[in-house]
């Protein structure tokens, strides 16, 4: 069988990110930048939707930043955000994060993180966790294959469910 692993009393490696009294916080995701000890950490402020939150670790995750300022956009997220590091054709690199259910979202950063755009619009279609796995293919510099899964609840505008103060206006 597949070996299993325990390190919940191991605690002299674990790190607490943020706590909030009363209200879950998880489904963080990271993405390590290239000097191997930066990290981003982006997560709802709820339970798989909620408010983006974003933190910065400079040790490669022992500590953490305060929450960190965001775009507005990023109040109206609906489902667990994912980041990603990519490179362009040209060799430009990104941050780039989405934000699922329907429409799908996508903020990005060109500066590792310092500045971001606000959450836009990919297309008309949607899904759950957008975008969870991304994976550089071998058929050319800046070539990604992306990946999410949905129920069809949320593929469709019109399957989708529907939530109250779900924009901002600007």
């Amino acid at each position: 069988g597949i070996p299993t692993i325990d390190l919940d009393n191991d605690q002299d490696i674990q790190t607490i990110v943020d706590q909030q009294d009363g209200q879950y916080l998880g489904h963080v995701t990271t993405c390590l930048l290239e000097d191997g000890q930066q990290m981003i950490a982006v997560y709802p402020q709820g339970h798989g939707k909620g408010a983006i939150v974003m933190k910065k670790s400079d040790d490669g995750g022992k500590n953490w930043s305060s929450r960190l300022p965001t775009p507005r956009s990023w109040a109206t997220s609906r489902e667990v955000p994912t980041i990603h590091k990519v490179t362009d054709a040209a060799g430009k690199e990104r941050l780039i994060m989405f934000s699922g259910l329907h429409p799908a979202r996508m903020a990005v950063s060109e500066d590792d993180g310092k500045t971001w755009s606000e959450l836009n619009r990919l297309g008309d279609w949607g899904g759950i966790v957008v975008m969870g796995d991304l994976i550089a293919l071998n058929t050319g510099k800046g070539h990604y294959m992306a990946l999410f899964h949905d129920d069809m609840r949320y593929f469709e505008a019109d399957g989708a469910v529907q939530y109250e103060n779900d924009r901002l206006e600007f």
